[in-house]
């Protein structure tokens, strides 16, 4: 693997993704490319206009038509798709991880299982009791994923892909969704710093403005398959949080 720059800093040295897609889906093309470079980077749009794909893609859940999807981490670089050399990375090899809209957790594990599962390395363990901490599920650590709330499945399992991550690409689709706006913001703060300690980036799909400018995320705006702005939250979405203080006025 080619070496590159340790990605330490904050915006990091190097781009930790490289993403260049054509992809038909339905009647829409998707048509994107972008390099990511923050800590925290959101594809903001509507139903429809190819956000989640573009995520399925990167994790290996999409073979698309034409790609060249390259991720960085830890000095080194992966190559997780190149249609034009006939590169394809099956995605329980991808460095990077993945936390969806529903969560997703082993039924017959605790709480703590799942954790140490995600963070699988012997020598990390200790870390299931910061990360149950810093989650604020401590109180959960002996239960399985039967015995808690829609909630609390949805904030363990947000755990355990921030914990698996460890410095890789984490991919959010929209796992905030459904959740009560006080348990959305909590566990966006504790995501956030969890992210920041373990210096794992995270790109994220939301149609939720408040979300984006939560984290100060640097926002691609993606309209029927393309990406019409990139740039900081504020900036890239002025319009959309005008819009929505217009409405609370009202």
């Amino acid at each position: 693997m080619a070496n590159e720059k340790t990605l330490s800093e904050k915006p990091y040295p190097t781009p930790h993704l490289l993403f260049k897609m054509e992809h038909r889906l339905g009647a829409t093309t998707i048509d994107a490319a972008f390099d990511l470079t923050q800590p925290w980077t959101v594809l903001f749009g509507p139903s429809g206009s190819g956000k989640s794909t573009i995520l399925r893609t990167i994790a290996g859940l999409v073979r698309p038509d034409h790609a060249r999807i390259i991720v960085r981490h830890a000095g080194q670089q992966q190559v997780l798709t190149d249609t034009a050399k006939r590169i394809w990375t099956a995605p329980h090899k991808r460095r990077i991880r993945w936390a969806a809209q529903s969560p997703a957790l082993f039924p017959h594990m605790t709480v703590r299982e799942n954790l140490r599962f995600a963070i699988g390395d012997k020598d990390r363990v200790q870390s299931i009791d910061t990360a149950l901490t810093a989650f604020h599920i401590a109180h959960l650590a002996a239960r399985k994923p039967v015995l808690l709330s829609g909630g609390e499945q949805q904030r363990v399992s947000v755990a355990r892909a921030a914990c698996a991550a460890n410095g890789r690409l984490l991919l959010l689709d929209e796992p905030f969704s459904g959740l009560d706006l006080a348990l959305r913001d909590e566990l966006l703060a504790d995501l956030q710093h969890w992210l920041s300690i373990t210096q794992t980036p995270v790109l994220s799909v939301t149609h939720d403005v408040a979300e984006a400018l939560q984290v100060q995320a640097e926002v691609i705006r993606i309209r029927d398959g393309k990406v019409t702005a990139q740039g900081p939250a504020a900036v890239v979405l002025a319009d959309e949080r005008a819009r929505l203080l217009t409405q609370l006025a009202d």
